[in-house]
């Protein structure tokens, strides 16, 4: 008798010691999956454009920020670049007066584009750049950092780190007024530019950012 009792003991002590083995793969699960749980915005929240990685945590509603595009200058030397308020593609979310919106914002901040970055380095403007109120030569070069959504730009410094971390030393995010002029950015040609985009570009004092536009 004493027999069964000694292994109905040892089967309640085998049974105990399964329990707390499933109940902690139970619980390594869960953590495994806790940062899916977290608010993500998805591709199916995100414009055509989208990445397949572009996700945004959802803490701040979405906005949207200020872009420029490219601006043909036929009088440019080949080694500069020149973007504007009005360059193509032009912005179609919520333009001002047909460009962009360096007030509110103008292309949705679920939007994936390259940041426009600059680097001011007492460059001379060629003979031929614009000198005008909407010229703009910056004194630099002007480049791009790889297509980013714009949801998850938290604020100009954070956005400069990526220019810097992308391009180099010296590089941070452009503003809207960079050098001699407004609307419109001339300087030389760094690395990231081409192709049929808009650039995000810092809105400075503007409610016009991904960080702090109105929905």
């Amino acid at each position: 008798m004493s027999r069964w009792i000694w292994w109905m003991v040892v089967m309640v002590l085998l049974g105990l010691a399964a329990l707390g083995f499933i109940r902690r793969k139970a619980l390594q699960a869960v953590a495994k999956q806790a940062p899916v749980a977290q608010a993500t915005l998805n591709r199916a929240g995100a414009s055509p454009g989208a990445g397949a990685d572009a996700v945004a945590p959802l803490t701040r509603p979405i906005g949207f920020g200020l872009t420029f595009g490219v601006a043909e200058s036929p009088q440019l030397p080949s080694d500069t670049a020149s973007l504007s308020c009005q360059g193509e593609p032009q912005a179609v979310d919520r333009p001002l007066k047909e460009a962009c919106n360096p007030v509110r914002g103008d292309t949705s901040c679920r939007t994936v584009l390259p940041v426009l970055c600059a680097k001011v380095m007492d460059v001379h403007a060629p003979v031929t750049a614009d000198s005008g109120l909407y010229g703009g030569w910056m004194r630099g070069s002007l480049g791009a950092t790889q297509p980013v959504m714009g949801a998850i730009l938290e604020s100009a410094a954070a956005t400069s780190a990526l220019c810097e971390k992308e391009l180099g030393a010296g590089w941070r995010m452009a503003e809207f007024v960079e050098g001699s002029g407004v609307w419109a950015l001339q300087g030389r040609r760094g690395l990231g530019l081409g192709g049929n985009n808009r650039y995000w570009v810092h809105a400075a004092g503007k409610g016009a950012n991904c960080w702090n536009s109105p929905p």
